[in-house]
């Protein structure tokens, strides 16, 4: 996703084309195009891990998938895309956006349910958790169930700092209102290699900045 600050300005009106580029390729094949007349309609462009363009989609395999499996494999019906499509608009100010990129309330939100046992996945949030997911559990397919997979940290700009290169960040899985992640506690710290990693990952968000040397 390419985005031309150039042609935007806070408060007015969106350009009819050049704001927004979307690609997404496979071996051998590349597909790309203008997105700025979707992104004005929606107002936002979400990703998660989907292929958006046919071509992709259909070489990607998934059509087979979401015969097999449902929902959980198409571009617009998936978790992630229901979430983005309810929240995005909550979405006021620079906390409000970190919140919803960090957002996993798995265990109470009905997006996040499935044909699973338990009736859920922390894999079916904006930010994944899945070593949240019980061992003993049952799923239909890997991806919901406990494995070591998750939103590993988040990183946000908007049109001021992305004028001055600056953005912020938060290291680790996300952890509010879940508990933060703990490499002791967890179930698979000898087959996941973490070699200098704090124990706990119970980090805030920092505001990377950069020194312009003369």
């Amino acid at each position: 996703m390419i985005v031309d600050f150039n042609l935007f300005t806070p408060g007015r009106p969106l350009p009819e084309k050049g704001l927004l580029y979307v690609l997404e390729q496979l071996p051998g094949m590349i597909v790309s195009k203008d997105m700025t007349s979707i992104l004005a309609k929606q107002t936002y462009w979400p990703s998660y891990n989907s292929p958006y363009f046919p071509q992709i989609f259909k070489a990607s395999g998934l059509p087979e998938m979401v015969e097999k499996y449902g929902d959980w494999f198409t571009y617009d019906r998936t978790p992630r895309a229901l979430i983005f499509k309810r929240d995005h608009a909550k979405v006021v100010d620079t906390s409000s956006m970190i919140k919803l990129m960090r957002y996993n309330d798995f265990k109470n939100d009905p997006l996040s349910r499935c044909n699973c046992t338990p009736p859920y996945s922390a894999e079916n949030a904006i930010a994944a958790r899945c070593d949240l997911n019980p061992a003993n559990g049952t799923y239909p397919f890997a991806s919901l169930g406990h494995r070591s997979h998750g939103a590993i940290d988040m990183k946000l700009t908007n049109f001021d700092m992305a004028k001055r290169f600056e953005f912020i960040a938060i290291a680790g899985p996300t952890h509010d209102p879940l508990p933060p992640f703990q490499w002791s506690t967890a179930s698979f710290p000898g087959e996941t290699p973490h070699v200098g990693h704090p124990d706990l990952w119970n980090f805030d968000p920092i505001h990377v900045t950069w020194t312009q040397l003369d």
